[in-house]
């Protein structure tokens, strides 16, 4: 029986027979001996080209299920900026059930500068709130090389004799960023888009018995950079330092995060609430009134082109969606999470909002990060 190849950078099989399919390579590159990347991994790797694949949540959730059972630890890789957005319950129920070792990554772009200590004491409470207390916790930037000996220096203490170790999360928290400085070169396909791995990539590291499985990235319910355009998808996902801006604004006003959503002071305080946003640097934020807020996320005032997410490109297809209202009340101390976009730490409160956006977009009330 003829041995299947499969691609090093996304684990998927390859084929020459459809050039539309997953895994196509010209049949002469195919038939040479060695490793090799599809034609996709290529022009991701060689040309940043953006190539979208068809594989919906199921399959990505199967694959991951189904091989965790061959591996002793499971390493979850979380992103710190968009927490909750890769704090996803698939992920959550394979740590209830395995020994874990949990990477969070990104700590390059908290902003005011966070000791590491402080974001792994918030990172294991909001994991015992779910009711997960993992061997242990590596704080790491991936694109700094910050941390990842010690994600080695974790495997080697608590599996001396070597492991298989599963890498998993959601999509675009970087985990095949820290499988190949693991290996100690670019064998798995990165890319600034979602959805790069298909399938299972097994590696060794270098003089080790450690073996670790590059898993697809799930794909999460919710976040709102999933339901704009991979151009907008980039811009609402930050790779440099938050931006942040603090309000302190009288009752009615409106502030708009782009025309992605709005929120409108509700009620009168004693003490006005303060609270700040932070999101990408990219994410364009306008206060004004009710009224004159309306027209401007609507679109009716010509001139203002203060906002470019959603773009020409998507914007109907996200104007379309079913919106709503939610009346939400954040107390001091506490942020409000739009997950796949930003949050809101209020300062002084309690805050009451009124919050128009896609019903899709799933909003927490958490701890606040930054206190």
């Amino acid at each position: 029986m003829k041995k299947v190849k499969k691609c090093i950078g996304c684990g998927i099989n390859l084929q020459s027979v459809e050039p539309n399919e997953n895994g196509y390579l010209l049949d002469e590159k195919l038939s040479d001996g060695g490793e090799l990347y599809c034609e996709r991994c290529y022009k991701i790797k060689h040309y940043g080209k953006y190539i979208p694949v068809v594989m919906d949540k199921k399959d990505y959730k199967n694959i991951v299920e189904n091989s965790i059972k061959d591996c002793q630890v499971a390493v979850a890789v979380l992103d710190i900026i968009e927490f909750e957005g890769s704090f996803d319950e698939e992920i959550l129920d394979i740590l209830r059930e395995v020994d874990s070792i949990v990477v969070v990554n990104k700590l390059d772009i908290v902003p005011n500068d966070m000791h590491p200590s402080k974001v792994a004491t918030w990172v294991k409470n909001r994991l015992g709130e779910e009711g997960i207390s993992p061997l242990d916790i590596a704080i790491v930037s991936s694109k700094n090389n910050y941390g990842i000996n010690g994600i080695y220096k974790k495997l080697r203490h608590f599996y001396p004799d070597g492991v298989k170790a599963m890498i998993l999360g959601t999509t675009n928290v970087g985990k095949s960023s820290i499988v190949n400085k693991l290996l100690g070169a670019k064998r798995i396909t990165e890319s600034k888009y979602p959805g790069t791995t298909l399938k299972l990539v097994s590696n060794k590291i270098p003089y080790t018995n450690i073996e670790i499985i590059d898993t697809p990235g799930l794909i999460p319910d919710g976040r709102i950079s999933d339901l704009v355009c991979e151009k907008c998808n980039l811009k609402v996902i930050p790779t440099s330092k938050l931006q942040n801006k603090t309000y302190k604004p009288e009752t009615g006003r409106m502030i708009m995060l782009e025309r992605l959503l709005w929120m409108r002071i509700l009620s009168e305080y004693e003490l006005k609430p303060i609270f700040t946003i932070y999101t990408s640097p990219n994410i364009n934020y306008h206060e004004t009134n009710h009224e004159k807020g309306l027209k401007l996320f609507a679109g009716e005032i010509v001139g203002k082109d203060i906002f470019t997410i959603p773009c020409e490109k998507c914007k109907e297809e996200y104007n379309d969606m079913k919106f709503e209202k939610r009346k939400i009340t954040v107390e001091s101390g506490q942020d409000l999470v739009f997950k796949g976009l930003g949050w809101v730490t209020v300062k002084r409160g309690p805050l009451h909002l009124e919050v128009y956006l896609p019903n899709a977009c799933e909003t927490i009330v958490r701890d606040a990060f930054i206190k």
